[in-house]
């Protein structure tokens, strides 16, 4: 690695981390409104408890909760640690995925793509059905991103690849909701995913691509299996719990924990 390659990644890494946290604050409002069917542009953040709208200063991610010692300042209601560590995560995750691209332009599609996969991702953890709109949305703008900027550096390669992942993944997607429209199979939870998953891998190359796959074909197995003997336990017990909330999230949802991973050891095969 050039020194040239070294300055651009001392100033792009830092700016994405802080880049993400902002971003992970944003993801806080998509998690909370979107399940509830509310605008997330209008009103501004807001306390939960007491509707009270957050000035600007309390919305200085991290920072905010930090010195407000995790509590509304209106009416001292606790504020879950939720928040400043979705911040910290997607912000810590911008920093990877930057430095995973070598601080390329390119970054800012994949990044755009790990805020989605996080969005959809704790949707669905905490229980909810995650709206097809967020990854629709986050995918199809990634994309248009990642097209612009392999063709901008004459990586025509990775522009087809990510073209051609995204309809694959439309097409896995399709497939899945036409055989369960109402998502009632456990198995497919989390599907919108698979744009996301599609996009990513699309892009990095048949080796990465490979791994991606078979990463996600033991993690999901994995967790299949880890729910089905957690279940058995509880069983066996004497508990007659049935509930997605027997298990832990990442188990109960292993279509996101899966892709997740797989997301993960493509892009760390690619380096």
């Amino acid at each position: 690695m050039s020194s040239d390659d070294i300055a651009l990644l001392a100033v792009t890494i830092p700016v994405a981390g802080v880049a993400g946290l902002f971003i992970g604050s944003f993801l806080n409002v998509v998690v909370y409104r979107v399940p509830l069917g509310l605008s997330v542009a209008q009103p501004r953040s807001f306390c939960p408890t007491c509707r009270h709208q957050l000035s600007w200063w309390e919305n200085v991610p991290v920072v905010s909760w930090v010195g407000l010692r995790g509590r509304c300042r209106s009416c001292h209601h606790a504020i879950s640690v939720r928040y400043p560590l979705v911040e910290l995560t997607t912000g810590i995750l911008f920093s990877l995925v930057t430095w995973g691209w070598d601080g390329d332009v390119l970054s800012a599609g994949y990044c755009l793509l790990t805020a989605t996969l996080v969005a959809v991702g704790l949707i669905e953890y905490s229980g909810q059905r995650a709206p097809l709109s967020v990854a629709a949305i986050g995918t199809g703008s990634a994309l248009l991103i990642i097209v612009a900027g392999a063709g901008w550096e004459d990586h025509w390669g990775i522009a087809i690849g990510s073209l051609v992942g995204s309809l694959a993944g439309t097409l896995i997607f399709a497939l899945l909701r036409s055989a369960d429209p109402q998502c009632t199979d456990p198995r497919s939870l989390g599907r919108s995913a698979i744009l996301v998953a599609g996009c990513w891998v699309g892009g990095l190359g048949i080796g990465p691509a490979t791994i991606g796959v078979a990463t996600w074909i033991v993690v999901y197995f994995s967790c299949m299996v880890g729910n089905r003997l957690i279940r058995r336990a509880k069983l066996g017990a004497g508990s007659a719990l049935q509930s997605e909330g027997s298990v832990p999230a990442i188990l109960a949802v292993p279509l996101v924990t899966a892709i997740a991973a797989a997301m993960a050891a493509s892009l760390v095969a690619r380096g």
